[in-house]
C-alpha cells in the first residue's frame, strides 16, 4: 500500500478512535427517530455543560485560542463540518468560546471556569454558564429552588412551553446532568426521577464571608447570580452599562415588601437589593465615575 494510503488509513482511525460518546449517543438517538419517522421538533444545545467544558480545554490555557480547523481536528473532526458546527454552537451558547472567520477563542467566563484559583470560583463560572443558554435558564428559573418539584410539571414546561415535544427525555437529560454538573441541582441527574431538588446560583461571598457563612444563611438571605443575559438590562437602569465587560451582578434571594391600600386598590411594592462588584485597577478613578453615572439615573449616593 502506498504510504499516502497508510497514512490517510491512520489519519481516519484516529479521527474514529477520539469521536466522542456524545456523537455516538446522539448518532444512536437520531436513527432510532429517523427508523420510527418522528421528527426532532424544537432543536436545543449539542452538548451538556460538562461536555461542552472538555471540549474547551482542548484550546491553549495561555494562547487562549485556536484556528478552527485546528479546534475540529482536536474534536475528532477531520473539517469543521457538521457535527463539529453543533458542537461549536454549544460551547458559544454557554459563552465559553467566541469564533471569528479564522479562530476560536476562549472568553473570560471560560477562562475563570477552566484555570479560576479555587473551586468556588469555577463552581461559580460553570453555574453563569449553564444560566447563560437561554433554553436551561428558562426551565431553571421556572423550578422552585430548595423545595421538591415535580419533573412531570418539568415535563410539561418543556412540551408545553419550549416547544420541545419528540425530544423532551434528551432535552431534560441534558439540563440535569449540567445543572448537577453546576452545583444547581441536589443528588443525582436522573430524568426518570419523580421530583428534583434545585439548589439557587449563590454569588460570590463579599466583606470577608466564608462558604460556610454563605451556605449557613437562610435562603432569603443569600445573594444569588443575575444570569448573563439579563445583567445588560439591570446595568442600564443603573448607567453602570460601561462597566458590564469587568463586573458580576447578583440579587438578594428575597427583600422588604410594602402594601398599601387606598381608593379601591392594593399596590405592593418590592424592594430587591442589587449588587454589582465591578473589577478595578484604578478604584479612585473608577469611584468618581461610577457616582457620577448612578446619580444621573436619579440615584441618591
Amino acid at each position: 500500500m502506498p504510504v499516502t494510503k497508510q497514512a490517510e488509513t491512520k489519519t481516519k482511525e484516529a479521527d474514529l478512535a477520539v469521536e466522542s460518546d456524545v456523537d455516538a449517543n446522539d448518532n444512536n438517538e437520531r436513527d432510532d427517530a429517523e427508523k420510527s419517522g418522528r421528527k426532532h421538533g424544537r432543536s436545543f444545545i449539542y452538548l451538556t455543560l460538562e461536555d461542552a467544558e472538555k471540549s474547551a480545554r482542548r484550546i491553549d490555557e495561555h494562547a487562549r485560542r485556536m484556528s478552527i480547523k485546528s479546534f475540529a481536528q482536536a474534536l475528532g473532526h477531520p473539517e469543521p463540518v457538521s457535527r463539529f458546527k453543533h458542537k461549536l454552537a454549544a460551547l458559544e451558547s454557554f459563552d465559553l468560546v467566541k469564533a471569528d472567520a479564522e479562530n476560536v477563542l476562549l472568553t473570560d467566563l471560560a477562562v475563570e471556569m477552566l484555570y479560576g484559583p479555587t473551586e468556588q470560583a469555577r463552581t461559580r463560572a460553570r453555574a453563569k454558564a449553564f444560566l447563560t443558554y437561554d433554553l436551561f435558564k428558562e426551565t431553571y428559573v421556572q423550578c422552585p429552588k430548595n423545595q421538591e418539584h415535580q419533573m412531570s410539571y418539568v415535563d410539561d414546561f418543556v412540551r408545553v412551553t419550549l416547544k420541545i415535544v419528540n425530544e423532551r427525555d434528551t432535552f431534560l437529560k441534558r439540563f440535569l446532568e449540567s445543572a448537577a454538573y453546576a452545583g444547581l441541582l441536589e443528588g443525582e441527574p436522573n430524568p426518570k426521577a419523580k421530583a428534583i431538588r434545585l439548589r439557587p446560583a449563590v454569588a460570590a461571598p463579599t466583606n470577608g464571608e466564608s462558604a460556610t457563612d454563605i451556605k449557613g444563611k437562610a435562603p432569603e438571605d443569600q445573594w444569588v447570580i443575575i444570569a448573563p443575559n439579563d445583567i445588560g438590562s439591570q446595568l442600564d437602569s443603573l448607567g453602570l452599562t460601561a462597566y458590564q465587560d469587568r463586573c458580576d451582578v447578583s440579587q438578594q434571594s428575597a427583600g422588604e415588601v410594602a402594601i398599601n391600600m387606598a381608593d379601591g386598590k392594593i399596590t405592593v411594592e418590592v424592594r430587591r437589593p442589587v449588587r454589582v462588584e465591578i473589577k478595578t485597577s484604578s478604584m479612585l478613578a473608577d469611584v468618581t465615575d461610577i457616582l457620577k453615572a448612578l446619580q444621573s439615573k436619579g440615584f441618591k449616593t
